[in-house]
């Protein structure tokens, strides 16, 4: 394998295009004669960088930087330019990152290969010196241990099965309907103030989950319930709930999407340690999690089938770093996340909410208490699998450590509705009621029930048969399994859904003279959900927290870089030599004394500042030539100088003034720049 690395590194370096080529083999071997071969420059290139005395100069110019984007590289997996910007834009700039990849590149340490199957340039170590760079990758550069300056004393807010449960009897007795865009309606957020106050934007990303789950569903009038998903859902471990709503709060997902956001929410949670992260290092955690496997090895591979399918199922779930931020925070808003406290810096740390306080369900728990009033008081101790009897035929009315509802007239029609009787509510109530249910309660539940079939309008499938087969239909076990309710003397009505084929019970009940049938189509039955590994966490982060990595030596660096910058002053060379040598050096591309004496200087100029508008137009020029991005400087409406990056597309002079059409990158957005506006402007090379 490593011969391989050796040998595609190899081809890497003689593959560059020949300026690129030619400039990295004269900073590091000196002026190249004619006639020369590519190849055996590339030997030459090699046998310098595994020198002892250069690989140990090239690891003494490492800074903290450097680290964190080799860090990265080695980390994620595939690592290519845009998904460590990616990784890094809330940190560090485009440019930084860009400029830092590529001096990288420049002092040996990565090199681009582009894939075989996708055909983008992937990041790779140096694989002749990737054993000497190993203990510098320090994983705790990206994921450090936090100390707290300030403890945060605010409550901690987590969903729970009651919380969960309390809104779903909201949702059925109230008949919730929303915006066209999912959002809440006015008249609804008041009334759940009332009930959940302080948590709508949490009840918000509940309500665009159980939707994006196909949970609920909108029938145009209202949302309603899928009683088999929302069964589905609740039959799952606790901390699977919670993860599939946080993704699903985000977006939607297909299957395997949602499986794949759901396990690595799942993993970075574990993952966290008891000190916290800072929400930028959650990010980077998230994005490390979507590029590792559970136990730590890089996702490679193996393939082309499985090359392709993994890039097509990477394209559908979209797990940018845009995702992964509003991921985040919905695990904020859910109590997934919690804070307590800031660090040094004054940045929020959070730690993996408490899920575990719920997970365990207490058994034979007696959490209910009923009043006189019909006030039902719920206590935490339940799963939402036995919660969901409950929000059948309870009203909510307040959440809180201990939650409120009410049994009325409106909630038990809503339970009859579900063809439960009276006997199911009391079975259900005394399995978890501390004393008795109150006898009035009893009475009023029966009354109700008598006046809700008073007048009832059916939807289904009657069976009428003459007097003379009554005790045939009722009798035969095949046909008496089928009858829903008996409407009258021979009158049945069948529990078989309206729009299904009859052709089976035919067949099935022996009647025929039931007359012509047709083909019976079986009603589609409900996917479970995808099955999470609910331990897992990443390996490499454990890990981290028991290596002992190499440190930088700061005096080490600043006495070589010393040491070259004093050479240079000795030397007998002309300004302009000068110059570019103390830029070699201070970019650290510089190894040794020896390497400044045989020093080829060919002349580059690579940044121009706002007074020198010949230096940028030539800058500008190249640039389009070369196909190099550009980083340019400009103020923007409030004064305040801000970098962006990109390509030049045109350049166009008018008297003494020229303009600039310039994409911006990653966004692609085109705009125009005046010249003479911009303060700086600096050439990035690949």
């Amino acid at each position: 394998m490593v011969e391989n690395n050796v040998a595609g590194w190899a081809e890497s370096i003689a593959s560059l295009p020949d300026k690129e080529f030619f400039r990295i083999m004269r900073l590091y071997l000196g002026e190249i004669k004619t006639p020369y071969n590519k190849q055996r420059l590339t030997q030459q290139l090699a046998a310098f960088v595994k020198q002892s005395q250069n690989i140990k100069n090239i690891l003494t110019l490492l800074d903290s930087f450097d680290i964190q984007i080799l860090t990265a590289i080695s980390l994620i997996s595939n690592a290519s330019q845009d998904n460590i910007t990616d990784f890094f834009k809330n940190k560090y700039s485009l440019a930084q990152v860009y400029s830092q990849i590529m001096n990288l590149k420049e002092r040996l340490l990565i090199y681009a290969q582009k894939d075989s199957y996708t055909g983008k340039e992937i990041l790779l170590l140096n694989p002749l010196i990737i054993e000497e760079i190993k203990p510098y990758l320090d994983v705790k550069e990206l994921f450090p241990i936090e100390s707290l300056k300030k403890v945060c004393t605010e409550d901690s807010f987590i969903i729970s099965p009651n919380f969960l449960a309390a809104f779903i009897s909201y949702i059925k007795i109230h008949k919730l309907s929303c915006k066209a865009n999912g959002e809440l309606k006015k008249n609804d957020i008041s009334k759940l103030e009332e009930i959940f106050a302080g948590h709508i934007d949490c009840l918000q990303l509940i309500i665009t989950a159980f939707i994006n789950l196909s949970i609920l569903i909108d029938d145009n009038t209202c949302l309603k319930f899928d009683d088999n998903k929302l069964l589905n859902f609740a039959k799952l471990p606790l901390a699977h709930q919670f993860a599939f709503l946080c993704a699903a709060s985000v977006s939607r997902f297909s299957r395997d999407g949602l499986k794949k956001e759901a396990q690595l929410l799942l993993d970075c949670l574990n993952s966290i340690p008891q000190s916290g992260y800072t929400s930028q290092t959650l990010l980077w955690l998230a994005f490390l999690a979507g590029s590792y496997s559970r136990d730590g090895s890089s996702q490679i591979k193996t393939g082309r089938f499985s090359q392709i399918l993994q890039s097509a199922r990477n394209q559908e779930t979209n797990t940018d770093s845009e995702l992964l931020d509003r991921m985040i925070d919905s695990a904020v808003t859910l109590g997934l996340l919690q804070k307590i406290g800031i660090n040094n810096e004054d940045k929020d740390i959070f730690i993996c909410g408490q899920i575990n306080q719920f997970a365990q369900e207490i058994p034979e728990a007696k959490v209910l208490n009923i009043d006189s009033t019909f006030t039902v008081t719920l206590m935490p101790g339940i799963s939402l699998l036995n919660q969901l009897t409950f929000t059948n035929f309870m009203d909510i009315k307040k959440f809180g450590i201990v939650t409120e509802y009410e049994i009325t007239k409106k909630s038990v029609s809503f339970c009859f509705d579900k063809g439960l009787t009276p006997e199911d509510i009391f079975s259900s109530m005394n399995k978890f009621s501390y004393y008795e249910i109150p006898q009035n309660l009893k009475i009023n539940i029966q009354e109700w029930y008598k006046a809700y079939n008073s007048a009832v309008i059916y939807s289904g499938y009657i069976l009428k048969v003459s007097d003379n087969n009554i005790q045939i239909a009722e009798n035969n076990p095949n046909i008496k399994k089928y009858i829903k309710e008996k409407l009258a003397e021979g009158i049945y009505l069948l529990n078989l859904p309206p729009q299904s084929n009859i052709n089976f019970f035919k067949q099935e009940s022996g009647l025929e003279f039931l007359g012509s049938t047709k083909t019976y189509s079986e009603s589609e039955s409900t996917l479970p959900f995808p099955l999470l590994s609910e331990n897992s966490k990443l390996k490499v982060i454990n890990e981290a927290s028991e290596k002992e990595y190499k440190k930088i030596d700061i005096k080490k660096t600043e006495d070589l870089l010393n040491n070259l910058q004093n050479e240079l002053s000795t030397m007998d060379l002309d300004q302009h030599k000068k110059e570019s040598l103390e830029y070699r050096i201070k970019n650290r591309m510089i190894l040794s004394t020896e390497q400044l004496k045989i020093a080829s200087i060919r002349s580059e100029i690579l940044e121009a500042d706002g007074m020198d508008f010949n230096g940028k137009i030539h800058l500008i020029d190249t640039a389009i030539k070369e196909n190099d991005l550009l980083e340019i400087q400009l103020p923007d409406a409030k004064g305040n100088y801000v970098s962006i990056v990109g390509h030049t597309l045109s350049l166009s002079r008018q008297d003494s003034e020229a303009l600039i059409r310039f994409q911006i990158e990653p966004s692609g957005i085109i705009d125009s720049f005046v010249v003479s506006q911009i303060s700086h402007v600096k050439r990035l090379r690949y």
